[in-house]
């Protein structure tokens, strides 16, 4: 049971499960406006390349390097809001498209900058340091996973706490939802649809940027070829699994982090477990509520279907009784 729940393994966890939030928070907003977002993948990629080009040409400056892939994210995003709003192009296909492009523009930039290929790594890179909160450790168990984190994931739960307050607390946030609720109700109510999205989908890209750049200056301090690996789609899965709400959402992550960070700990130890049944216990529950909440849905659909036609029934017997 030690192996399951210790402060190694939560600190872990949340070190994961840091740019699987912020990527899934960009996804959030563009889904409540109706955008299906599946470029995260390639978004991510870019931005993680860029932050190390930039932390390479800036002598090792980590900072720096997190906003360059910040703003290539975003710049990459436009091309994706080119495509789906401007010229209505399918969202699964531009979305796929932006991913193929990711891939194959940081492996031709990465021979053409830099001349060399598979992966490169600084040869010099300042630490980010973490935030040490002693108040903190005094916590049982998450006290020294919580003390020893960097600024960024702290960042990210900020940006749940933001992003729950645009969504529901603020009037631009109104309009995101109405948007995704009625696109032709919201153009009535005076709201521009394509305006909206744009938005949406270029603060998207800025955060999905940012992940990017989290995963390849902080987690491992290196740029590797398709290194983002799924996180991008596991982080639109989170989104699906969380029903859009970003504190849920963010639940959804800190599981998905702490089944990797679980199997990382059983590798380690060397239990003969494979690491990767436990990683896939997640995305079996993920699954089975996704079929749960669809069959849900559907019975709720067919029920008010029923009563619907009930009534009409019932409005029809009076009136041939009048």
């Amino acid at each position: 049971m030690e192996i399951l729940f210790n402060s190694t393994v939560l600190a872990s966890m949340l070190r994961i499960a840091t740019p699987l939030t912020i990527a899934a928070l960009g996804c959030l907003l563009c889904y409540k406006t109706g955008v299906l977002n599946l470029a995260l993948e390639g978004v991510m990629l870019i931005g993680a390349f860029a932050s190390v080009s930039v932390v390479i040409w800036t002598g090792g400056n980590v900072w720096l390097g997190l906003i360059g892939g910040t703003i290539a994210g975003g710049l990459v995003s436009l091309v994706f809001g080119l495509a789906v709003v401007r010229f209505k192009a399918n969202h699964i296909s531009s979305s796929i498209a932006i991913n193929m492009l990711g891939l194959g523009l940081t492996t031709y930039l990465l021979r053409a900058l830099f001349d060399t290929q598979g992966q490169i790594r600084p040869k010099i890179i300042d630490k980010m340091p973490s935030w040490d909160l002693p108040f903190l450790e005094k916590i049982p168990v998450v006290g020294k996973a919580l003390s020893s984190q960097s600024p960024i994931t702290w960042l990210a739960f900020a940006l749940v706490i933001a992003c729950f307050i645009l969504l529901y607390k603020t009037e631009f946030g109104l309009n995101i939802c109405a948007v995704g609720e009625s696109e032709d109700a919201a153009r009535t109510a005076g709201i521009s649809p394509e305006r909206i999205r744009w938005q949406v989908i270029i603060i998207a890209g800025l955060l999905c940027g940012l992940a990017g750049g989290y995963i390849s200056t902080v987690t491992v301090s290196e740029f590797t070829e398709n290194m983002i690996s799924g996180r991008g789609f596991t982080a639109f899965t989170a989104v699906v699994f969380g029903g859009a709400h970003p504190v849920f959402v963010w639940l959804v992550t800190l599981l998905l982090g702490y089944a990797d960070a679980v199997g990382i700990q059983i590798e380690l130890i060397g239990t003969g477990i494979p690491s990767s049944i436990v990683k896939m216990f997640p995305f079996i529950l993920a699954l089975v509520s996704l079929v749960i909440a669809s069959g849900t849905q559907k019975l709720k659909s067919e029920g008010g279907l029923s009563r619907s036609a009930l009534r009409s029934q019932a409005e029809a017997a009076k009136q041939k009784q009048a």
